[in-house]
């Protein structure tokens, strides 16, 4: 994919070399749609998350360079700044405090691999998404975990350089500040009183020969009262054409998420265990790719504050076709059908008291 690049010449000394070079990458991604759900009227939304960002390498010598990028996410469809991790949830919009809520880190590279620090993909997010046709995006998406999240804030994090296809990546992410002696924060002062603040870590392994992919993860989210999540991830190409996956994510959630008892839509968090099984198809047929997954989610609550306990499941069958006009531009067309234990589940996902959804989306995508 050719991106516009900016080339900037700085001149100086570094470990005795007499020019460093740097570059700015401005990237991005704009896609639109329409989108159609069981109960909802017809929406104007998207498929893949717009954004654009600034990514940025400066030659440091001897092999070492220093990294960074930072990136703004929007809504093309009225032009409003969106947050990464929220803005399609149940098919709502939030607002954002960050002005940069996608990535925005600075770090350092070299034979060693990378260290950056700032907000930064959650490795787990990052690894197993990969092995969902629909990328955990659309109405085909994976089911989100309870403790999911695109990005982390206050993360140091390495990733290995690739041996022979396989890397390893770990994090470290700071908790909340509830250790100062006045707290005026309604949020810090929650999660002292319930000793719900901690700090987070992660450790992910991934593997691609190319004709196959595997990956092995787990996380202990930061502020979530020490819930955590694991997860495996298995990918084949079956052809040039033909790629099969199968993953599994298993999330051990007690009430919290990122500091907050209360995340989704007013309904408390969920106290229990969440259960994932997907496997999925990816064909290139023609000039573009049919994407198809079947799904298991099932959701174990052992408090009742949302109103039942137990164990209930969801099955999700979804399809879709993207038709590639060129190299960065691309129409796309999803259709999935979920079917829930009973309504009080369905309303867990998508805020509607319904057994069962159908989601239909189709529009357009430009990446530069």
């Amino acid at each position: 994919m050719k991106k516009t690049l900016v080339a900037l010449s700085v001149f100086g000394l570094f470990a005795g070399v007499a020019q460093a070079q740097s570059n700015v990458t401005i990237y991005g991604v704009l896609d639109v749609g329409y989108v159609k759900e069981t109960g909802r009227d017809l929406r104007m939304g998207d498929y893949d998350n717009n954004r654009i960002g600034f990514r940025g390498t400066e030659d440091l010598g001897n092999g070492y360079k220093a990294i960074f990028d930072i990136q703004r996410r929007f809504d093309l469809s009225d032009g409003t700044l969106g947050n990464s991790n929220t803005a399609s949830y149940k098919g709502s919009k939030s607002a954002t405090q960050k002005d940069w809520d996608g990535a925005a880190w600075l770090g350092l590279a070299g034979p060693f691999g990378q260290v950056r620090l700032g907000r930064i993909n959650q490795i787990e997010t990052e690894f197993i998404r990969k092995f969902d046709p629909f990328n955990q995006i659309g109405v085909g998406s994976q089911f989100y975990g309870l403790q999911r999240n695109a990005r982390i804030d206050n993360t140091l994090r390495y990733d290995s350089p690739k041996f022979n296809g396989l890397g390893v990546s770990a994090s470290y992410s700071l908790g909340a500040n509830t250790n100062s002696d006045s707290i005026t924060d309604t949020v810090k002062k929650n999660l002292k009183s319930k000793n719900a603040d901690n700090d987070g870590y992660e450790l992910g392994v991934l593997y691609d020969s190319g004709s196959f992919s595997a990956t092995a993860n787990w996380s202990r989210v930061a502020d979530s009262n020490d819930s955590s999540i694991w997860s495996v991830g298995l990918g084949y190409r079956l052809t040039d054409a033909v790629r099969v996956s199968l993953s599994y994510e298993d999330t051990d959630s007690k009430g919290w998420k990122g500091g907050n008892s209360s995340y989704a839509e007013g309904i408390n968090t969920l106290y229990g265990r969440q259960r994932n099984l997907l496997a999925g198809l990816v064909w290139n047929v023609g000039p573009g790719r049919l994407n198809a997954s079947v799904q298991w989610d099932r959701l174990s609550n052992t408090k009742g504050d949302t109103g039942w306990t137990g164990t209930k499941d969801a099955y999700r069958y979804a399809v879709g076709y993207t038709y590639d006009l060129s190299k960065r531009t691309s129409l796309y067309g999803n259709v999935a059908y979920t079917d829930y234990d009973d309504k009080d589940l369905g309303y867990r996902f998508t805020g509607l008291k319904k057994d069962s959804v159908t989601g239909v989306q189709a529009g357009i995508t430009h990446k530069f």
